[in-house]
């Protein structure tokens, strides 16, 4: 290895050119990827719950929506002027790319009482001028009828409801996406120019889908330049150098290149999940260059000349900087077990990324070392003092060694007991920040008309029955009365709605027959004359299956959280069961609980997975070190500080969503890169023949000042994410810098603590240090 890195300083011109030419040819790849916008990426082929979504559309036709909130800024809905414009809108929907149908207040099906027939027409269109009578009884059927009321319509008359559904072709979403989201928008900033008295609040997966790409887009402007702006400018004032800057960009920027681009030649399918991986392959290069650095300075210092430096640092720092890469690696490799996709890419780029910044880091940034002009400040007086400080403070810890212990373990302990306060919950609405405008639209429609949170349900019919048998039927009705009694339901739409306004219209309106037939033949009457009369785009094709063998019953919600959504199908689910027997199979489906399970899915396998990460890495440092004791430590270091930070983040939040989940990715790189190379460089300075004491004062002197910059360093570059309008990017801020700032306090006062309490027995040196000068 000696012999490897004097032929490196030897040949640097060599070694640079060879290191650019493997990021050029593995850049390349970068732009191979294939970016998706389908949400359905997130999801393997065999995952339960879009297996049941697919059957559910297979039945009931698409469930790609885009729901518009039409809000009458004058406060009456139900006047003519308005029907008239909302009655236009709904004509215009109709042209939306892709559409196969649009439901709205005007062309609900409204059922009137004839003299021998049951009329059905447009709850209102204007050529047929009704009279002020008829608008004032069709306004109180719309604000009663339980299929309108929170769905076509406010219950305070305020705010229409119009469900435009699409089907897109899926060849390429990441065009057909925009295509309908750009329409839609265009069609709703013409309505409400020609017609003010409205504004419009748009929401549906398709326009979520959309809204992340341009919520990344705008992060892009300032957040994430600021993010490594800042991050530079503090290495240079720390360093005092802008060569050391321009290095450690370089190196990073081509160990990012080069995991993109390898597996950007494989062509696999990304998507927003992916965005954090440079992130995460950038925290390690600058860990990696920070180390070396720090210690080829400080050689330098000394009076060393640059090649000796170099060689220096390099032998100093090889064994730690390789161990965390190929440690991290491997739990990011971990992911490849991960249920979503998405996640599993991520993971494969990082683990590449990783790799290649540690052989970035031992090849190419000392071939710039040795090629760039700089020149190291002579402060023999501030290495000194910084020594000294760093010397002083280890005194300190082996001082008060059991005081240290005792108060940082009561420490940890009590935020480890506040891991229970996180729940894993994920909810869409809370993915943007509240001043923008995607979660302005969304908490106005679960606020004002509708819920945000969905499910839904295919229920089988009776064997030997059929959907308008009066058991079935009436379990649909307990079934519904009941989910409507639930907590946070708004609105359940099923067939019995239908039917019970059609046995009310057939026998002249009377209230009194506002219930379901008492025989089969009368609602199948009921049934065939509705569908006839049902113009094109409104058949009952959305609630009853093909085979007519089922029927949908479809729930929304204003608890939009994940965890909500799990309960609710379990109880309804349960509720089915109980009265379905084997004839039940299936639970809910819907794009909210897909998410719901796929991110406490994910969660856990990403905890999973690190921790395993953990164990093997303690096994491989007992191997490395010759020290069970060593080990464990390891594992201690690595491992408190990210349950720490999860721990802290229940007291000031609590919910853990599948972007969150992955910031354990991005600090744990840092914390095992603290503890590895502190342990490294104590266990050095023992098989020196240091006492545990000098061998604890040796490792604070010689990697204290990295970690303290690394450090702050990171700390500063995240904090500037903490200004991010998406909650999922802010939110890793956080929990990001706090588990970097809790691993080096651990680094700093329970580790040392720990060696020394442990190791008692090696008191017999002076605490003051007579095998060890700074």
């Amino acid at each position: 290895m000696n012999q490897f890195f004097s032929t490196l300083i030897k040949y640097p011109k060599v070694t640079l050119l060879l290191c650019l030419v493997l990021t050029a040819a593995l850049g390349v790849g970068a732009t191979k990827f294939q970016n998706t916008l389908d949400f359905r990426f997130f999801f393997s082929e065999d995952n339960p719950q879009l297996l049941a979504y697919d059957r559910l559309q297979s039945s009931y036709g698409s469930e790609e929506f885009v729901f518009i909130a039409i809000e009458a800024l004058n406060g009456e809905l139900f006047t003519r002027s308005n029907l008239e414009a909302l009655q236009e809108l709904t004509e215009a929907a109709w042209l939306v790319p892709y559409s196969l149908r649009v439901d709205s207040l005007t062309n609900f099906q409204y059922s009137l009482s004839g003299s021998e027939e049951l009329k059905i027409q447009d709850l209102f269109f204007k050529e047929l001028n009704l009279d002020e009578e008829q608008l004032r009884i069709r306004k109180r059927f719309a604000l009663n009828e339980p299929a309108t009321v929170n769905a076509l319509i406010s219950a305070d008359n305020r705010v229409a409801g119009m469900r435009i559904m699409v089907k897109l072709p899926g060849l390429d979403r990441s065009a057909e996406t925009p295509e309908v989201v750009f329409f839609i928008r265009k069609m709703a900033a013409d309505f409400e120019q020609k017609f003010p008295q409205f504004k419009l609040h748009m929401s549906g997966q398709i326009v979520v889908d959309q809204a992340f790409p341009e919520a990344t887009e705008a992060d892009m402007a300032f957040v994430w330049p600021a993010f490594f702006v800042v991050m530079l400018v503090v290495l240079g004032a720390i360093f005092r150098s802008v060569v050391f800057v321009l290095i450690t960009l370089i190196t990073a920027v081509c160990a990012i290149a080069s995991g993109m681009g390898l597996l950007g030649w494989t062509g696999m399918k990304i998507n927003a999940a992916v965005t954090v991986a440079p992130v995460m392959i950038l925290t390690l290069a600058i860990a990696d260059c920070i180390h070396l650095l720090t210690h080829y300075r400080a050689q330098r210092r000394q009076g060393l000349d640059i090649d000796q430096s170099i060689l220096d640092s390099l032998k100093s720092n090889r064994w730690p900087v390789f161990i965390t890469s190929v440690l991290t690696a491997g739990g990011f490799l971990t992911l490849h077990f991960n249920d979503s996709p998405p996640y599993q890419a991520l993971g494969y780029i990082v683990c590449a990324g990783v790799l290649f910044a540690w052989l970035y880091a031992v090849t190419l940034l000392p071939a710039l070392l040795k090629l760039t002009p700089h020149t190291i400040l002579q402060a023999p007086s501030n290495h000194v003092a910084t020594n000294m400080f760093y010397r002083r403070w280890a005194d300190w810890i082996i001082d008060h060694a059991k005081s240290v212990l005792v108060v940082s373990s009561v420490l940890i302990v009590f935020l480890i007991c506040c891991l229970p306060l996180n729940k894993i919950n994920d909810d869409p609405v809370k993915y943007f920040g509240a001043e923008q405008q995607m979660r302005k639209y969304m908490e106005f429609i679960n606020d004002n008309i509708t819920g945000q949170g969905a499910l839904n349900y295919s229920v089988p019919i009776f064997e030997g029955g059929s959907v308008t048998d009066p058991v079935y039927l009436s379990l649909l009705d307990d079934f519904s009365s009941w989910l409507k009694q639930q907590s946070h339901v708004v609105h359940v739409d099923s067939l019995v709605d239908i039917i019970k306004r059609l046995n009310q219209s057939w026998h002249a309106d009377d209230p009194d027959f506002y219930r379901l037939p008492d025989s089969r033949e009368a609602a199948s009457q009921l049934l065939l004359l509705y569908e006839l009369s049902l113009p094109y785009g409104a058949d009952l094709g959305n609630l009853i299956a093909p085979d007519r063998e089922a029927s949908r019953v479809r729930i929304t919600m204003s608890n939009t959280a994940g965890d909500y959504h799990i309960a609710l199908d379990e109880h309804a689910s349960a509720w089915l069961q109980a009265r379905l027997g084997d004839a039940y199979l299936s639970g809910g489906a819907s794009a909210p609980l897909m998410f719901a399970h796929i991110g406490e899915r994910s969660m856990k396998g990403i905890l999973i997975g690190l921790v395993g990460s953990l164990f093997i890495m303690g096994l491989i440092l007992v191997a490395v070190m010759g020290s069970l004791r060593l080990g464990l430590v390891s594992m201690l270091g690595n491992l408190i500080p990210v349950a720490m930070a999860f721990g802290l983040w229940g007291l000031i939040n609590g919910n853990i969503d599948v972007r969150l989940s992955v910031t354990l990715g991005i600090a744990f790189g840092i914390v095992v890169d603290d503890t590895i190379h502190l342990l490294t460089k104590f266990h050095r300075a023992q098989r020196e023949g240091f006492s545990t004491p000098d061998a604890i004062r040796s490792a604070f002197t010689l990697v204290g000042p990295a970690l303290v910059t690394t450090t702050v360093v990171l700390i500063c570059g995240f904090a500037m994410l903490g200004f991010s309008e998406m909650n999922l990017t802010a939110n890793t801020s956080i929990l990001t810098t706090m588990t970097i700032a809790l691993a080096l306090l651990v680094d700093l006062f329970f580790i040392p603590a720990l060696l020394i309490i442990l190791n008692t027995n090696s008191r017999e040196h002076s605490k003051h240090g007579q095998h060890f000068s700074p």
